[in-house]
């Protein structure tokens, strides 16, 4: 008898720890996951912030990319200058259920171009030095 209370109160104790090992985490959702109604509202701002990129009047933005997730909009890609930067910003600001705006937009290198207009790196190799005087 004693045996089978040991046997007894080690399986309880063993089904308590499984319990509390298993913490919170099973009952609700984990922070990196969304729900379907999240996910849906999340790729309707996603098309309506690349919708409204692609109609601003100014700025055409077609090396933009959207990405959103639990209401914050991400964009990233290449724009010639800071002013593009800052309205593709703006514009995705400007969306109803947009919590925040992460502007992760890079500018394009500017290359100077030359007298002849070919780029910079292009250039005509030096002229031959003379041969040595004897």
């Amino acid at each position: 008898m004693r045996n089978f209370k040991n046997l007894l109160i080690s399986g309880v104790s063993a089904a308590v720890a499984v319990i509390g090992l298993s913490g919170c985490e099973s009952w609700g959702h984990r922070h990196d996951e969304r729900t379907a109604g999240r996910e849906i509202d999340d790729h309707k701002i996603t098309a309506h912030v690349r919708e409204k990129l692609r109609e601003e009047p100014v700025f055409k933005f077609s090396d933009v990319d959207v990405r959103t997730f639990n209401g914050v909009v991400q964009l990233s890609g290449f724009v010639n200058t800071e002013d593009q930067k800052r309205r593709a910003a703006e514009v995705a600001q400007d969306i109803p259920q947009v919590a925040e705006v992460v502007n992760s937009i890079a500018l394009k290198p500017q290359i100077p171009a030359t007298a002849t207009g070919r780029p910079y790196p292009y250039q005509q190799p030096p002229p031959a030095s003379p041969p040595p005087r004897p």
